[in-house]
């Protein structure tokens, strides 16, 4: 199928201020998928009125709540030791309700499939955003959690199954909820909203919208439909311009990066796991030798070239917007992991050698400092 033949809502493309043809930008619409975390967060994160409203909506469909205040927080918490283990939520929404009543909802949108791993993820990330909500004054008092876990398929549930799953504290004996219990999960399952189509979209509810949008809006074969949604729903519609104002105003290739860095992560993560498994094993000499030492080269091999990418894709981007010199190379090609992490969450601000050479030069004295700080201990 041709991408300009696709039928799409001229009227609300047109009107909105970007260089390409109509044709080039659906396109480019296209390739954008709001399942690459940066989309996503530029979306549902923003804090200009079309992030606020589509927000506002989603949360207010999906809680059956009237949402009065929905303000982004911090998604990166400070690490309080050297070997913690580090957070980014992909957003973290403090929400106020009509009736004054506070929750903090963590979405997070995977676009790759980590089996039973996230569902550890997602009961450390709930523990922790708990955890950083107590002090000594408050007797363990913290405003209720709901984290969203959105996601293409879990293999774990049964294909009968809806496409919506809670998960509470609950007694397994007489099925009630805990207590005073404040916690809550909610596994969204995209894949199954398929289903829907065979109703017509104007049965929906709106939570069952934007999910269909943030799985669909890229796939050729769903766009009569996207534009249909997008003609008749003005939350939908905010969604799409959203896709524009990305593409003019974000780097897509930095985007891109992130999105593998995080997958380069997982894959690191996995294997750290099978080597410490194999080294509290059973398996004795020679043989236990040989293993870790495989399994040790492989792991040394992928954080090498995890590094080397990340390396290459931001010369790749700095590239495009000023002449890197061979010392500027070499500068980046110096940096160790957490640098070129540290680089990477401020590229947004290089635009010069001399924007360059500070950022560098303030991450390696923070880093300097914060080993003295652990030494000194």
């Amino acid at each position: 199928m041709e991408i300009s033949k696709i039928p799409y809502p001229d009227l609300s493309l047109q009107s909105l201020p970007y260089s390409l043809h109509p044709d080039q930008l659906r396109e480019r619409l296209i390739t954008l998928d709001f399942r690459e975390n940066d989309v996503f967060r530029f979306a549902l994160g923003g804090e200009d009125e079309k992030s606020r409203k589509i927000r506002f909506a989603y949360l207010s469909a999906l809680f059956h709540i009237q949402v009065v205040r929905a303000d982004i927080k911090n998604t990166e918490p400070m690490k309080t030791y050297e070997r913690e283990k580090g957070v980014r939520f992909d957003l973290l929404i403090e929400v106020e309700d009509d009736k004054g009543q506070i929750l903090l909802v963590n979405i997070e949108m995977q676009n790759y499939q980590m089996g039973r791993r996230l569902s550890l993820r997602s009961q450390g990330y709930l523990a922790r955003i708990v955890a950083d909500q107590l002090n000594a004054d408050n007797l363990y008092e913290f405003n209720p959690v709901v984290q969203l876990m959105i996601l293409n398929r879990s293999p774990q549930v049964k294909e009968w199954d809806g496409y919506l799953h809670h998960y509470r504290y609950f007694s397994e004996e007489k099925g009630k909820r805990l207590p005073d219990e404040r916690c809550q999960i909610l596994w969204i399952e995209m894949d199954k909203l398929e289903e829907l189509e065979s109703k017509p979209v104007k049965e929906w509810k709106m939570e069952e919208k934007i999910h269909y949008m943030l799985r669909f809006s890229h796939v050729a074969e769903k766009q009569n439909i996207i534009h249909e949604l997008v003609e008749k729903e003005e939350i939908i519609k905010m969604m799409e311009e959203k896709k524009v104002d990305f593409l003019r105003d974000t780097s897509l290739a930095l985007a891109r990066l992130r999105a593998k860095f995080d997958e380069l992560d997982y894959e690191l993560e996995i294997a750290e796991s099978r080597l410490e498994g194999k080294r509290e094993g059973k398996l004795e000499g020679k043989l236990e030798g040989k293993l870790e030492g495989k399994l040790e080269g492989k792991l040394e091999g992928k954080l090498e070239g995890k590094l080397e990418g990340q390396r290459t894709m931001i010369k790749l981007v700095l590239g495009k917007r000023m002449e890197l010199s061979t010392e500027n190379e070499k500068q980046i090609d110096s940096l160790d992991e957490q640098a070129l992490l540290e680089l990477t969450q401020v590229i947004d601000t290089i635009y010069t050698a001399q924007d360059l050479h500070h950022q560098i030069q303030t991450i390696t004295k923070q880093n300097s400092r914060a080993a003295e700080t652990v030494l000194s201990r």
